[in-house]
C-alpha cells in the first residue's frame, strides 16, 4: 500500500514537494486554502517568475535554519523543469527566467507534471488543525478532515497575505509541536521619515545603500533606490529590509550617490562644476550629475537653501566638504516596517528541523518553503529555496 502524504498549500514550495512525493510512490494530496494552487508564483517578477539563480552564493541566505544554501545549491533548476516541460533562459546577472517570459507557464508545468504523478489537489481547504494519530496525522480542516502517513506543511509564511499566505497556519504548526522565530515582513519597502523622502516621492536614482546598526554597516548593496511618499524602496533596499526590520530605529539607510568616487575626487568634482555653473542657482548645480530635484535636495540639506547663486552659497571648503559628505553618506532613519502586504517574503518561521526537514521529534511532520526560518536576497533565491526545499521534503515525506 503507497504511502500517504498530505501537502498544506500549493504554491511553489508545495507543489514541489507533491511531485517529489508522488514520484518516490506516495499517494498525494494537496490542501489549498484558495481556489486555485499557485497564486503567488503568478506575480513573481512581475509576471516573469525569477525562477531560479546561478550560482548560489551562501552570503544571500539568512534564517536560522544552517542548512538553506547547501540544499539550495544542490538543487538544479533548470533540470529540474526541464523534466516537466519548461526550458529557460539565464540573463547576465545569473537569473533564471522561464523562456516564455511568462510565471503563467511555470505554474502550469507544475499543475501538469503533478497531475500526471497523480497528485490529487483539494481547494478551498483552510487547514485548522493537525492531531497525532497512532500510525500518522489528521489533517483538520474545519468540520472535516483527511488522514496521513505524513504531512508536509508549504503554506508559505506572513508576506502577500492576498496569495492566501498570511501566516494562518504558524499557530497550528506551533500547537503541533513546531518551534517558531519572531517572523518579520522582508524583500520591501524601508519605512522612514516622510518629510525626507516626500518631496522626492517618483524619483529613482542609482546609489549605493547601506544598513547601518547602531553605527555599524552591516550591509551594502549598489543599485536603483526609488523614493516613495514615506519610504525607499528598490531591489537594493529590499535586500536591506530584513535588517531593517529586526533592528528598527537603531538603524539608519545610508545613501550614498556617488559610489564609483572617491570622497576627494567628488571634491573635485564639484568644484569643476562651481567653475562651470557657479553663477547659476545652487537648485541647478548637480543637474548634470543626478536627477535636478534629488541635487537641489541635497543641497538643501548640507546648505539650509538652494535658491542662491552656487559660487556664494557653496564658496567656502567648509560648505564643499558638507555636500560632499552628503552624497557619500545621507542618512535616513528607520521608521517602523512595512507591513506584510507590501513583503514579497516572511523573514522568520520553523526553525527545529532535521537536515531532511522533518520536525525534530515530530515523527512524520515536515516543513519547506517560506515556512521555515529561512530566507533569501532578491534575483530568484527565494523560489531556488522553495523548489528545492519542497522536493527535499517530498521525498524524505514518501519514504
Amino acid at each position: 500500500m503507497s504511502r500517504r502524504v498530505i501537502v498544506i498549500g500549493g504554491g511553489a514550495a508545495g507543489l514541489s514537494a507533491a511531485i517529489a512525493a508522488a514520484e518516490a510512490g506516495a499517494a498525494v494530496t494537496v490542501l489549498e486554502r484558495l481556489p486555485r494552487v499557485g497564486k503567488k508564483i503568478l506575480l513573481t517578477g512581475n509576471g516573469r517568475c525569477n525562477l531560479g539563480h546561478e550560482p548560489i552564493d551562501p552570503a544571500h541566505y539568512h534564517g536560522s535554519y544552517p542548512h538553506t544554501a547547501a540544499i539550495a545549491a544542490g538543487f538544479d533548476t533548470k533540470a529540474f523543469f526541464r523534466r516537466l516541460g519548461l526550458y529557460t533562459r539565464t540573463d547576465a546577472e545569473g537569473r533564471i527566467y522561464p523562456m516564455s517570459g511568462m510565471a503563467a507557464s511555470v505554474l502550469d508545468a507544475l499543475r501538469f507534471y503533478a497531475a500526471r504523478c497523480g497528485v490529487q489537489t483539494r481547494c478551498e481547504m483552510q487547514v485548522t488543525g493537525l492531531k497525532r494519530e497512532k500510525h500518522g496525522w489528521r489533517v483538520l480542516c474545519g468540520a472535516r478532515s483527511f488522514s496521513a502517513d505524513a504531512v508536509i506543511a508549504a503554506a508559505g509564511g506572513s508576506a502577500a497575505p492576498s496569495c492566501g499566505t498570511d501566516g494562518n497556519l504558524f499557530a497550528v504548526l506551533q500547537a503541533a509541536g513546531c518551534e517558531i522565530t519572531d517572523r518579520k515582513p522582508a524583500l520591501c519597502p524601508i519605512p522612514t521619515d516622510p518629510a525626507l523622502v516626500k518631496p522626492l516621492k517618483g524619483l529613482r536614482v542609482r546609489a549605493r545603500a547601506s544598513a547601518v546598526v547602531n553605527g555599524e554597516i552591516r550591509k551594502s548593496e549598489t543599485g536603483e533606490v526609488q523614493f516613495t511618499e514615506q519610504a525607499l524602496s528598490g531591489i537594493c533596499i529590499f535586500n536591506l529590509s530584513r535588517i531593517a526590520a529586526y533592528h528598527g530605529k537603531n538603524t539608519e539607510i545610508s545613501l550614498d550617490l556617488l559610489p564609483d568616487f572617491p570622497e576627494q575626487e567628488t571634491m573635485e568634482l564639484l568644484r569643476g562644476l562651481l567653475r562651470q555653473r557657479g553663477e547659476l542657482p545652487a537648485a541647478e548645480l548637480l543637474s548634470g550629475l543626478l536627477p535636478k530635484r534629488i541635487g537641489e535636495t541635497w543641497v538643501k540639506a548640507a546648505c539650509g537653501t538652494a535658491n542662491t547663486a552656487a559660487d556664494e552659497l557653496l564658496c567656502s571648503t567648509e560648505q564643499q566638504k558638507r555636500l560632499t559628505a552628503l552624497l557619500h553618506d545621507r542618512r535616513f532613519p528607520v521608521r517602523g516596517q512595512a507591513p506584510f502586504a507590501q513583503a514579497q517574503v516572511t523573514a522568520g518561521g520553523v526553525r527545529n528541523l532535521t537536515e531532511q526537514l522533518a520536525v525534530i521529534g515530530q515523527k512524520g511532520l515536515y516543513v519547506c518553503g517560506e515556512a521555515v526560518d529561512a530566507d533569501g536576497d532578491c534575483g530568484g533565491y527565494n523560489l531556488t529555496w522553495a523548489w528545492s526545499s519542497g522536493v527535499l521534503a517530498g521525498h524524505s515525506a514518501a519514504i
